[in-house]
């Protein structure tokens, strides 16, 4: 080969190994942003993109690039793209009642300012005659608004929280509390916050938020979902570019406390190691199926071998450093006698020991150990042995447990090695070990008991609630509360059914809130029905769906369904309570009735049975059909009709003109 091909050649090795040297840039993730059309469809021809390469992307209409343009160009650095491709929301000057802005400015860029203004008798939102606002990614820092002084402020409704007093209006100078339910958190990112009224208006609007999370791009990847803000419970996965490898968890969660796990890296898969080649006769204490670049990793050999070479192996450029070696020991190197400790013995088993061997010690009566009970035999040295420690230190009385006590009577002293038990007052719940011990003037710790907690109903009234169960007593820790909704109220389309269990923890429970629902398709107060009253609880107003069950009064027949359903604002037809029949014994004499049935003889009959009569002695029924069915008669909503009879004679008398 030439000497000119051979340099040729050399030039593209070395040329080849600069390029793969750097680190490119992939295709990026322009948030309320774009790059050109072709650049996805041909996404493989482009990317990934060389160092120093540049590229074009713009905003859509209503964002920005950070130095406030529509459009801009990017860098591929080493550290990827310069500077990073987002878009931000412009600002726009606001229409401001009751106040001016000096600025002729109509759309600011983000990090301008802008000073505004108020009228006579009106104040910024910091209570200000005049203010200065910042634009910002997500807006202005604070909305310009100019508020009437007032000498009261009227606390506002408060979504997904609870004040601490039901009292809606405060004069200036008073302040007061509310919480935020699971999950929302105030104005200045706590669970409670205290605002006081001014002039003005409230020091902070009160105002329950779920939890905002922001995440920046990803080098050599993206993720998705791709959003401005995340909420709490928001799950984000990420995925690498090729040729890259995701590092940590693909999937990450919006908390209250932040992104948990943290956000993944994407590495070069060169970088990254398999699992560590390992020496015959060895182990490591941690196993992983891929080690990023710098890991180390710690390798033992097993009992009787003998390690050659670096305990410790890195990971490093995709390649393992050169593992060591587990030689197996020729000859037995064995320990001497186990160390002698005062005050203690030696559990002796043997008389020659080897590496691996262990040997436990125990102390005379009034000693303690203090370290390991046992030592091991490695490679012809003992590990260090235990103390004997004297029990010459006593302890005081135990500690006070709150809400709890020692079972048996409190000592003046306690020698080391006593013990005492505690128990928790009734309802409290034990956490813990229930019996501490005293060793060397020091009690192990106590035991915690946990409150229980106690319904408030003036809570559950505010909240537009109702005990789902009766509970008898107190609430335990950690026991699950059912509540359910008002009848005309409903939890938030924001909220799951499953936060109307809500758990007791430690004497607090977070109430579940309710909220009025639409007026349509909901009914007034169910119709009243004559003979009987409805039994279920009542309420001005009726959810769709909704129904309210009926009891007629005794010895009323009840006919129809026993329940009326609200359906889209109309009540289903209630039921009837037919009246029973009363037996009256003035007409059977009129009639010349007997009861055929003793049974029969009761004060009331229900609608739709049945009573059989008897003629009297010499009288007949007065009808020309004469069979039984007339004297079986019917109750009919209250009313008998009674059969005739008449006497002999008179039949006679009415028949005789029939005879021939």
């Amino acid at each position: 080969m030439r000497s000119k091909d051979l340099a040729f050649i050399i030039i593209l090795i070395i040329s080849g190994e600069v390029y793969a040297g750097e680190k490119p840039c992939g295709l990026p993730s322009v948030e309320n942003g774009r790059i050109a059309q072709y650049y996805y469809s041909f996404k493989n021809y482009y990317f990934p993109m060389r160092i120093n390469e540049k590229l074009l992307f713009s905003c859509l209409a209503g964002y920005t690039t950070e130095t406030g343009k529509q459009e801009e160009r990017i860098t591929c650095t080493q550290e990827g793209w310069s500077p990073e491709p987002r878009c931000f929301k412009k600002c726009t000057k606001p229409e401001l009642k009751n106040g001016y802005i000096s600025d002729v400015t109509l759309v600011y860029k983000i990090q301008e300012n802008m000073r505004y203004g108020c009228n006579s008798g009106y104040k910024t939102t910091g209570g200000k005659d005049e203010e200065v606002v910042q634009c910002l990614a997500d807006g202005w820092s604070s909305q310009p608004t100019c508020k009437k002084e007032h000498e009261t402020c009227l606390v506002p409704e408060l979504y997904h929280g609870n004040y601490s007093t039901t009292q809606k209006t405060f004069k200036v100078k008073d302040k007061v509390q509310y919480e935020c339910a699971a999950g929302y958190y105030t104005v200045g990112g706590k669970k409670t916050e205290e605002v006081e009224c001014h002039t003005y208006g409230w020091s902070l609007t009160p105002k329950c938020t779920k939890l905002k999370c922001s995440l920046r791009l990803i080098e050599n990847g993206y993720f998705h979902p791709i959003k401005q803000t995340y909420e709490e419970g928001d799950v984000v996965q990420f995925f690498c570019h090729t040729n890259y490898y995701l590092s940590g968890s693909d999937l990450i969660q919006c908390y209250n406390f932040g992104w948990y796990p943290e956000s993944p890296v994407c590495e070069g898969r060169r970088n990254r190691c398999p699992p560590p080649p390992l020496p015959l006769n060895s182990k490591i204490q941690r196993y992983s199926t891929t080690y990023r670049d710098g890991e180390t990793v710690h390798v033992e050999c097993e009992l009787n071998f003998q390690i050659q070479g670096s305990e410790e192996i890195r990971c490093k450029n995709g390649k393992w450093t050169e593992p060591p070696k587990c030689i197996e020991e020729k000859e037995k190197t064995a320990c001497g006698d186990p160390p002698f400790i005062e005050n203690g013995t030696a559990n002796l088993d043997s008389t020659i020991y080897y590496n691996g061997d262990k040997v436990a010690y125990e102390c005379k009566s009034g000693y303690h150990l203090r370290g390991s009970t046992e030592i091991t035999c490695k490679r012809g040295k003992w590990t260090h042995p235990p103390e004997c420690v004297e029990n010459n230190e006593n302890c005081k009385p135990p500690p006070d447990v709150i809400n709890g006590a020692v079972v048996d009577g409190l000592l003046a002293s306690y020698t080391t090695g006593s013990s005492v038990e505690y128990r928790c007052n009734e309802y409290y719940l034990l956490s813990g070990a229930k019996v501490s011990h005293c060793e060397q003037g020091r009690w192990s710790s106590p035991p915690i008991c946990l409150e229980p907690c106690t319904i408030n109903v003036d809570y559950m009234y505010r909240n537009n609630i109702e005990m789902k169960w009766k509970y008898e007593g107190k609430v335990l820790h950690g026991d699950l509360i059912d509540f359910v909704c008002k009848q005309g109220y409903d939890l938030s389309p924001s909220t799951s059914l499953s936060e109307l269990s809500v758990q007791c923890n430690r004497g607090e429970v977070r109430y579940p809130l309710c909220i009025r629902k639409e007026s349509k398709g909901m009914c007034v107060s169910p119709p009243l029905i004559k003979n009987g009253v409805i039994i279920s609880s009542t309420s001005d107003i009726y959810e769709n769906g909704s129904s309210v069950e009926y009891k007629c009064f005794d010895h009323h027949f009840l006919q129809g369904s026993r329940e009326s359903y609200c359906l889209e604002g109309v009540w289903t037809m209630p039921p009837l309570c037919l009246e029973p029949c009363t037996l009256s014994f003035v007409e059977m004499e009129n009639n010349n009735l007997l009861l055929k049935w003793d049974f029969d003889d009761r004060p009331h009959i229900f609608h739709g049975e049945y009573i059989e009569f008897l003629c009297k002695r010499n009288t007949y029924v007065a009808e020309f059909a004469i069979t039984g069915s007339e004297l079986r008669v019917q109750c009919d909503r209250g009313h008998l009709k009674y059969p005739r009879c008449i006497h002999r004679e008179r039949m006679l008398s009415y028949q005789q003109p029939f005879r021939t």
